[in-house]
C-alpha cells in the first residue's frame, strides 16, 4: 500500500475562492482538449524562466525547522527539575518534588511518549497540525504509480522512495494542466505538490509552492486559460499557509522576501497577461491575516514618563 493512502482526506469541501478539489472529469477533461487552445496557452506563458538565489528558502527552512524540534524528553524526568516518576500516563502530571504540573503526550518526530513542560503546550500541537491530514492526491487510472515507477528506473534513479514517484506523477499532471489551457486545474496540481513537501517536513518549500498556489488564485485561473481578478482567498488554502506562518511564529506582513522568491521562481506566466502582479497578489494575502499578525505583535510596555511643571 502506497504512503499516501494512509493520510486522510483533508477536511469538509469548501466553496471559498477557487477550488482546489481535482475530480476524474477534470482530468479527462484536460486530457481531451487537444490543442484547442495551444494559440492562447502560447501568448500567456513566459519564454524564460526566473532564475532566483534559494538563500532566502533555506534561512526560512531553518527557521521552521528550528521550531519543529523534538520537544521533551522520553526518560520519564520532570522537565522543570529532572525528577524521574516511575511510570507516566498521556496527561497532565504534577511533579512530587518541585510541585510543578508538566504535560505527557506522544510527540510527532518519533512517536515517543514525551514529558514536557505546560508552556510548550501550543509549540508541541502546532508540530502535529502541520504533519497531520496531509491531502492525498487520488490516482484515478490504473497503473500509472507503477508507469511512473517504470519510467524513473529506465532513466537511471535508484533507491526510489514513494515521495519521489509521487513527486514526478504530480509534476506531469501540472504540466500536461498548463499546456492545455487548464489553469484551475493546474494550481490544484501545484497545491497537491505543497502538500506533499509538507509531508516529506520540507516547510519553506511547501510555503513557497503555497504562495504561487494563491498567486494563481488571485489571478482568477479558470480551466478556458483565461484571467479574472479575484480577491476571494480559499479557505483551505488560507488555513495551510496559517498553520506553517504559526509553526514558525512568522507574521505574513514580514514574508515578502519568501514570497517574491515563490512567484518569481515558480512563476510561468507572461506578468503581462496577468490580472494582479506579484504586489497586488501579496496585498491580498496580507489582509487576510492582518489579525492573525496582530496577535503575535509582541506587546511593548508603555513608556513610563513624568510631568513637569514650572516652579511657582
Amino acid at each position: 500500500m502506497k504512503m499516501f493512502e494512509y493520510f486522510s482526506w483533508f477536511g469538509p469541501k469548501t466553496t471559498e475562492g477557487i477550488s482546489l478539489e481535482i475530480e476524474k472529469r477534470d482530468v479527462s477533461a484536460m486530457k481531451d482538449a487537444g490543442e484547442a487552445l495551444c494559440e492562447q496557452v502560447q501568448k500567456a506563458l513566459q519564454q524564460k524562466k526566473s532564475v532566483v538565489d534559494r538563500q532566502i528558502v533555506m534561512v526560512y527552512e531553518k527557521k521552521l525547522r528550528d521550531r519543529f524540534q523534538k520537544l521533551g524528553n522520553l526518560n520519564q524526568k520532570c522537565p522543570y527539575c529532572g525528577n524521574e516518576h516511575r511510570s507516566l500516563q498521556m496527561r497532565e502530571t504534577k511533579c512530587t518534588q518541585c510541585k510543578k504540573i508538566f504535560l505527557v503526550q506522544k510527540r510527532v518526530q518519533d512517536l515517543g511518549t514525551a514529558a514536557f513542560m505546560t508552556e510548550q503546550k501550543k509549540q508541541f500541537d502546532l508540530q502535529w497540525k502541520v504533519v497531520s491530514d496531509i491531502k492525498r492526491f487520488k490516482l484515478f487510472l490504473a497503473h500509472e504509480y507503477e508507469y511512473i515507477q517504470k519510467k524513473l528506473l529506465k532513466e537511471g534513479k535508484k533507491n526510489l522512495q514513494e515521495s519521489e514517484v509521487m513527486h514526478a506523477l504530480l509534476g506531469a499532471y501540472a504540466k500536461n494542466s498548463l499546456s492545455a489551457g487548464h489553469y484551475r486545474l493546474y494550481s490544484a496540481f501545484v497545491f497537491y505538490q505543497a502538500e506533499l513537501m509538507r509531508s516529506e517536513q520540507r516547510f519553506a518549500e511547501a510555503l513557497s509552492y503555497y504562495f504561487y498556489v494563491h498567486f494563481l488564485h488571485a489571478n482568477g485561473v479558470d480551466n478556458s486559460a483565461s484571467f479574472q481578478s479575484n480577491t476571494q482567498m480559499n479557505e483551505e488554502l488560507k488555513m495551510r499557509i496559517g498553520e506553517l506562518l504559526d509553526l514558525g511564529d512568522l507574521q505574513m506582513k514580514k514574508m515578502k522576501g519568501l514570497y517574491d522568491y515563490a512567484i518569481l521562481h515558480l512563476n510561468r506566466f507572461d506578468l503581462k497577461c496577468l490580472k494582479s502582479d506579484l504586489n497586488q497578489s501579496y496585498a491580498i494575502v496580507v489582509k487576510e491575516f492582518r489579525l492573525r499578525d496582530e496577535e503575535k505583535e509582541e506587546i511593548k510596555p508603555m513608556r513610563s514618563f513624568v510631568l513637569y511643571t514650572k516652579a511657582s
